[in-house]
């Protein structure tokens, strides 16, 4: 396994030179006098490479799974005292913090990048020769490839915007290594164009548990939803949504129990589509990044679940008529049982952990360190509900409230979602999509979503007081209520307070990279 990462860590470190250090201090002389393109000779070097491809995603998504795609959301509130969650909830940004510099650097997102691209270099020779008889097995390697170059350009979309666009592997230092941002348009290109690569080549062995820690053609087409509804292209996404139920087979679990091995036992569920698999041992002690968190049993975890959403969730208890399994499965409900007791402690969300006696107990969390979470990536859950607010914006309201009853009859909790609950007066897309948003909300509590789900809805891109209207209304009562913290709204005092919405480029890209210069997000300095 150290050979494994080790080569495949070679090759991507002249993309990290490149992307990191001034050209000015760069070494003249060779990295080393192995030649990539003598690597690809068998089945074993390809299983090695993607193995490295692999690896590599665990340390881009090791932190940045929850930073980019959860933080910053109305879900969240500080649990423990130090300084980047504080500046992270109050919306304190900048370009050079030391306290921030490991969220807002997309050094390792392009080191991901830059193996995808060796990988969709090399494959198509291994091929055309079928090396070692491996031609399918090459296949949906590179097919793999095309699928995580436009995921790691995805989330590059989402928290930049405007993202430089590498195609090609840097092989030696003489290269081209300063490119200037891409527009959203070519950006958006360069994705659903690898998504289609992908989907004309890989595989989708869904019998194999391990395989649901490798992306196969259910979770490209999972992507491709997302994509097209990240852009409001509703009819691509029903597409795309009703292809990945076919190719995934996911069929809905069936009781509360079964939810929650999507979380703790992923490769046996019905559910699954992509995870991220962790073993701490394997990284050298390096936990993934869940319970630092929001469940640590070694130190003082960084955030927790607001208590209004632990109490909106009890709420569905409705004195025991009804229930929703999502409340225990997430909480321990014994120890923490009144919102009170919820805001004045620092409670450890539970959705990822096993219990240490009986479920709605106390949970084992594990230490920073230790840290063995399977982080779901995609599921069906968060598909099929992408696939609702498409059906909304189609004016097929029962398909897609059929749907969010589906959701919530799995988990126990009988509570019909109806047309009657949009409020009076509230056009009935906007509000059939508001009921499928909140569902959203608790179904994928913790999950890296929320954030992303608060930016793609209304006008994107679109830095006015008019654009992003529902991230605005969900989230400006919750900024109003923290002492210094910068609210979603352009005014005298806040300027491009709405460019916030995008994360700083780290000051470090700017010295790497001199085609940067002047681009920066505003409101933020270079």
């Amino acid at each position: 396994m150290k050979r494994i990462k080790l080569t495949a860590i070679f090759f991507a470190g002249l993309m990290m030179i490149a992307s990191v250090q001034c050209n000015k201090t760069l070494d003249e002389s060779p990295v080393s006098t192995s030649d990539p393109k003598d690597f690809w000779k068998d089945q074993n070097d390809a299983k090695a490479w993607m193995a490295g491809v692999y690896n590599q995603l665990q340390t881009v998504l090791r932190l940045n799974w929850f930073d980019w795609g959860e933080v910053r959301s109305d879900n969240m509130t500080v649990a423990g005292t130090g300084n980047a969650q504080v500046k992270m909830l109050s919306n304190a940004l900048t370009a050079n913090d030391a306290d921030l510099n490991g969220t807002t650097t997309w050094t390792e997102l392009y080191v991901g990048i830059s193996l995808c691209n060796f990988g969709i270099k090399y494959f198509p020779e291994m091929i055309a020769e079928n090396r070692d008889a491996g031609i399918n097995v090459y296949k949906d390697y590179l097919g793999q490839c095309y699928a995580l170059r436009a995921m790691y350009y995805f989330y590059g979309l989402r928290v930049w915007g405007k993202m430089p666009l590498l195609t090609v592997p840097v092989e030696d230092l003489n290269q081209e290594v300063q490119f200037a941002r891409s527009p959203i348009a070519d950006v958006k290109k360069r994705i659903l164009d690898d998504i289609d690569a992908s989907l004309a080549i890989i595989g989708n062995d869904i019998t194999t548990k391990a395989m649901k820690y490798r992306i196969q053609k259910g979770g490209v087409y999972a992507l491709k939803t997302d994509v097209h509804m990240w852009f409001q292209e509703y009819d691509a996404a029903l597409e795309a949504s009703q292809n990945c139920i076919t190719e995934s087979k996911c069929t809905w679990v069936t009781d509360n129990m079964k939810w929650k091995d999507m979380f703790v036992n992923p490769e046996n569920s019905t559910e699954t589509i992509f995870n991220l698999w962790w073993n701490d041992v394997e990284r050298g002690n390096q936990g993934v990044g869940i319970c630092q968190k929001l469940g640590s049993g070694s130190n003082t975890h960084q955030y927790k679940l607001r208590p209004d959403l632990w109490q909106e969730l009890k709420n569905h208890l409705e004195g025991g008529k009804t229930t929703d399994g999502r409340f225990y499965l997430c909480w321990d409900t014994v120890k923490y049982n009144s919102v009170a007791k919820y805001t004045t402690d620092v409670v450890q969300f539970g959705k990822f952990s096993l219990w240490k006696a009986a479920p709605g107990g106390e949970f084992i969390f594990e230490g920073n360190n230790t840290c063995n979470v399977k982080i779901p990536i995609y599921r069906f859950a968060d598909i099929m509900l992408l696939r609702a607010e498409a059906l909304a914006h189609k004016s097929r309201f029962t398909e897609a409230l059929d749907i969010v009853n589906k959701v919530r009859e799995r988990v126990g909790y009988k509570v019909k979602a109806t047309e009657a609950d949009v409020p009076a007066g509230m056009d009935k897309i906007k509000g059939i999509e508001r009921i499928i948003l909140k569902e959203r909300q608790f179904e994928l509590l913790g999950e890296g979503k929320r954030w992303f789900d608060l930016c793609r809805i209304d006008k994107m891109y679109d830095f006015t007081n008019t654009g992003y209207e529902y991230l605005r209304e969900m989230m400006n009562p919750v900024l109003a209520t923290r002492e210094g913290a910068t609210l979603f709204d352009n005014n005298a005092n806040t300027p491009n307070a709405m460019g916030r919405i995008l994360f700083p480029i780290n000051s470090n890209a700017f010295n790497a990279n001199r085609k940067l210069v002047g681009d920066q997000n505003p409101p933020y300095d270079e």
